[in-house]
């Protein structure tokens, strides 16, 4: 229903044929999203890295054939893995890093002086790696990238966070934020300081007046935060756009004729996303990032990268793993039950 709110051929698309799966690269157009510290851990165990070593100790002190974890896990009555010999393996794999995780972080805690810190420099090397993966893991937990760029021969690549939601409605001071960037936004020269505080630039007026009620802003990323919002949209009729990829059919850019159309009535204001940085890669480091597990290359459909991260009744990473099928789909019932916000 709030897909049809905002979109209605956008809807149609996705209830028609929505589907995502694992990519065996990454793909401009497609996602990366990451991956919980469980999954990093398990799939890095073939590593010489202290975790790796301790993912092998654990795994060769029980044989997977056991399950017995998996199996209480899994026989839960609120739980919505599956019964299927993979969600076993999967579960059990997952308890065991979930383990190593918690009970390396409680040895962390008890470290901590009087005032609760942790001094770094005191924690075994063991430790260290551990605090390091976890707050790494944190920083981007759950994200769904969408790959807006790559150039693989200079090995750069951009990304847009699309479910970290900013706001849905425009302020004054946002307005310039998005229009302009942080550092024209600051500037005295782009507000009319009188005792109305009213903003006397026709630009920004037009802006508030088009999206003012509605207008989704996303945080893309923690790179070039002070430039403009970049827009992206599925519209291949707005002047100034350009498709990410070759039949992709998502577009970047625009926002001068996207103000205009919704003016006119011709678009919708949730037609439209506007991120506010994003994430700028160098020397390889996404395909880095991928090939240590932290992120998992996924081709889409575009309706599930153009629809808005409003009220959805699932959280786009979990629906996305679900779609990819296998152990993609336990990995997410696994983290669901986490979370006790989610019924």
């Amino acid at each position: 229903e709030l897909l049809f709110e905002q979109n209605k051929e956008l809807a149609k698309e996705y209830l028609d044929a929505v589907w995502a799966h694992q990519a065996p690269d990454i793909e401009v157009g497609g996602l990366v999203v990451r991956l919980p510290i469980e999954a990093e851990i398990y799939r890095n165990r073939g590593g010489e890295t202290n975790l790796a070593k301790k993912m092998q100790l654990v795994m060769s002190m029980e044989d997977s054939s056991t399950l017995t974890d998996g199996d209480n896990f899994s026989k839960k009555k609120s739980s919505p893995l599956s019964m299927s010999i993979l969600a076993a393996k999967t579960v059990w794999w997952y308890k065991k890093a979930q383990k190593i995780v918690e009970e390396g972080i409680n040895d962390i805690a008890e470290s901590a002086n009087g005032r609760g810190e942790v001094d770094p420099s005191q924690l075994d090397a063991s430790s260290k790696e551990l605090l390091m993966l976890y707050l790494d893991n944190q920083e981007a937990w759950q994200e769904v990238c969408l790959v807006a760029d790559r150039d693989t021969k200079k090995g750069t690549s951009t990304s847009y966070v699309l479910n970290r939601p900013m706001a849905f409605k425009l302020t004054r001071n946002l307005a310039n934020l998005v229009y302009y960037g942080a550092t024209k936004a600051t500037a005295s020269t782009f507000l009319s300081a009188g005792e109305t505080g009213e903003l006397s630039d026709d630009d920004i007026l037009a802006f508030m007046t088009a999206f003012g009620n509605e207008c989704a802003i996303y945080v893309g990323g923690p790179d070039c935060m002070d430039e403009p919002a970049t827009i992206i949209h599925g519209h291949t009729d707005l002047e100034g756009a350009v498709e990410i990829s070759p039949g992709s059919n998502i577009y970047k850019g625009g926002t001068s004729a996207a103000i205009e159309g919704v003016l006119m009535g011709k678009y919708n204001p949730l037609d439209f996303r506007f991120f506010v940085g994003r994430h700028e890669y160098k020397d390889g480091a996404l395909d880095a990032a991928v090939q240590k597990h932290k992120y998992l290359p996924i081709a889409c459909n575009r309706s599930l990268v153009l629809k808005q991260c409003i009220q959805l009744p699932k959280p786009l990473w979990h629906e996305i793993l679900e779609l990819c099928g296998g152990e993609m789909k336990e990995i997410s019932s696994l983290e669901m039950m986490k979370r006790n916000d989610i019924q």
